[in-house]
């Protein structure tokens, strides 16, 4: 399996995002529309949706739906890159998927439309290098740094230790980012064989790149944001958390519950991510190795909120600056972890 797509997901195109969901609020809005007997939630592949595919297999979602006396079934239903997922969203297929914060951030600056429902994941980020490299200033003129997406937090991250190495000067690293699929960039990272001089990777292929003994991390993505950082969240419309208040309950405690058994039963989790996600270049030994490294990385809180949000404001864009991160999320996270 080729690991790309799933990356596509994790943080969305904003300006598609934006555009899309805006539409479909005014049709919500001049439509009521009856409550739903089934609630179904977009999300996309990798060790990201863990707590989403363990939820699903061990029937979590229907046991808080229960207990929270939500009549609707919830549903989850896969897409292979972001743009079906927006387009579902928008069209009100779905009621909730899932979102990078800048995504939640500046949608809600523009229309105050997405609440965030439940954290997810936050998987750390790392600059990978294969090369005798001590910092980004240290790239020569043709070196390249691969990303997955050119909307990814990869970038956001770029641009932030860019301003710091070179004294605010992005637009020198800028021409050297280069889009690349996640496989492609640990090849090229490990058989030294392009361009590529560095590899902003993100797990599995983060531990995938690191077996080659060549592989060290320059810097992470809590090294420049100063501590951990939402990866995805699930997010949703405030019309469709008004039409079913409860399911913020039911997915947060729906993922916490799953998020425990990351933790404490890593090869069991192993085994339903490869269920859910069958592997060439991954066995249930190799998950379980990395889910033991991130066991505390999954989870409903919401974190870096308040982080990302200052370094938006500070490039411009975002002219809304939330007072607080219980700003974006619904209110049953609020009284929970958060930053």
């Amino acid at each position: 399996m080729r690991w790309g797509s799933f990356a596509l997901i994790a943080i969305c195109a904003v300006g598609m995002v934006a555009s899309a969901i805006l539409p479909a609020q005014t049709r919500a809005r001049s439509q009521p529309r009856a409550v739903e007997r089934e609630i179904r939630i977009g999300v996309g592949h990798g060790i990201a949706f863990l707590p989403l595919y363990i939820a699903q297999e061990q029937k979590l979602l229907d046991k808080h739906a229960k207990a929270a006396g939500l009549a609707s079934r919830i549903v989850v239903q896969r897409f292979n890159t972001a743009e079906p997922l927006h387009r579902a969203m928008a069209k009100g297929e779905i009621a909730a998927g899932a979102f990078g914060l800048a995504t939640v951030l500046l949608t809600r600056d523009t229309s105050n439309t997405l609440v965030a429902l439940s954290g997810l994941t936050t998987l750390p980020l790392s600059l990978l290098t294969a090369r005798n490299l001590k910092s980004l200033a240290d790239l020569r003129a043709g070196d390249r740094i691969a990303v997955p997406t050119s909307s990814g937090p990869q970038v956001t991250y770029l641009r932030v230790h860019a301003d710091k190495t070179f004294f605010g000067a992005w637009n020198r690293l800028r021409p050297q980012v280069m889009v690349t699929a996640h496989q492609d960039a640990v090849d090229a990272l490990t058989q030294g064989k392009s361009n590529v001089a560095a590899y902003f990777a993100s797990p599995p292929f983060t531990q995938m790149a690191k077996k080659d003994p060549k592989v060290r991390v320059m810097l992470t993505s809590e090294d420049i944001m100063g501590g951990k950082t939402s990866f995805l969240v699930m997010a949703a419309s405030a019309e469709a958390l008004s039409a079913q208040p409860k399911l913020a309950e039911v997915l947060s405690k729906a993922i916490d519950e799953a998020s425990r058994i990351i933790r404490t039963d890593s090869r069991r989790a192993a085994a339903t991510w490869l269920k859910f996600e069958p592997s060439s270049t991954l066995d249930v030994n190799a998950v379980d190795g990395i889910l033991r490294e991130l066991k505390d990385d999954f989870g409903s809180g919401v974190y870096g909120v308040e982080a990302t949000a200052a370094l938006m404001s500070r490039d411009g864009r975002l002219k809304n600056m939330p007072a607080s991160w219980k700003d974006i999320v619904a209110p049953i996270l609020a009284a929970g972890s958060g930053s």
